[in-house]
């Protein structure tokens, strides 16, 4: 791809690994909570986190709400759902936000896949997630030091599909539509909104199940050395 010269990574589930680092943390908030004595398993929490974190990230995606009502209400759905007293539930929610985002997770091969790209291109960071959060990510994964730019829904107050967000980071990138690339693990964030902007895309599809209009699909980070 001798044309493309910046790289835009989407951080959550691309290159994070955001399952292993909530399970991981929720796992730690049951033992603190003493969660064992409920009527609810360490799995079914896990579960019910999963749908209800999905459904509220999708409002946020699709503009409905806003981070503070993800932040105050996430872990008081799950509680309630859970039939647990919802006075624990600002517990569990200061400490999944305090800590979860300092775990060291990436995906398999995601760093050997960064040092190799970093000699060749430039590469930056387009995410929904919150700014703060973000920064803890790439801090203490140790991969900030790759990245030129992050660009995160609320530095524009626009998020991913939406082309204001995928403008505003090439912007800041100094970048061009025909010289850069997205890569993705959501087929309508990622790659059908970087590709109605007019960007390349590459699917991060690990499971190999899903389907996208991406111009390459990829399972693993290794692919990516032989695709640039």
């Amino acid at each position: 791809m001798r044309e493309i010269k910046h790289i835009f990574f989407d951080l959550d589930h691309t290159l994070w690994d955001y399952d292993r680092s909530a399970q991981e943390t929720l796992t730690e908030i049951y033992g603190q909570l003493e969660m064992s004595n409920t009527s609810i398993s360490v799995k079914k929490f896990i579960n019910t986190f999963y749908e209800v974190n999905d459904k509220l990230w999708m409002k946020y995606n699709n503009g409905l709400v806003d981070r503070e009502y993800i932040k105050n209400e996430r872990f008081n759905e799950i509680f309630a759902t859970s039939g647990i007293d919802v006075a624990k539930s600002k517990m569990a929610s200061s400490y999944f936000l305090s800590n979860c985002s300092l775990k060291p997770y990436l995906m398999d091969d995601a760093l050997t896949a960064l040092n190799y790209l970093s000699n060749r291109y430039e590469l930056h960071i387009i995410t929904n997630g919150f700014l703060d959060a973000q920064n803890r990510k790439l801090s203490s994964s140790g991969i900030d030091k790759y990245f030129k730019v992050m660009v995160t829904s609320e530095c524009i107050d626009s998020r991913k599909p939406s082309p204001e967000i995928f403008e505003y980071s090439l912007s800041l990138a100094g970048a061009s539509k025909s010289d850069s690339i997205m890569i993705g693990d959501n087929p309508r964030t990622d790659i059908h909104g970087a590709r109605e902007f007019g960007m390349k895309t590459v699917f991060y599809d690990p499971s190999g199940r899903k389907k996208s209009l991406a111009d390459y699909t990829i399972r693993s980070h290794m692919e990516l050395l032989r695709l640039f």
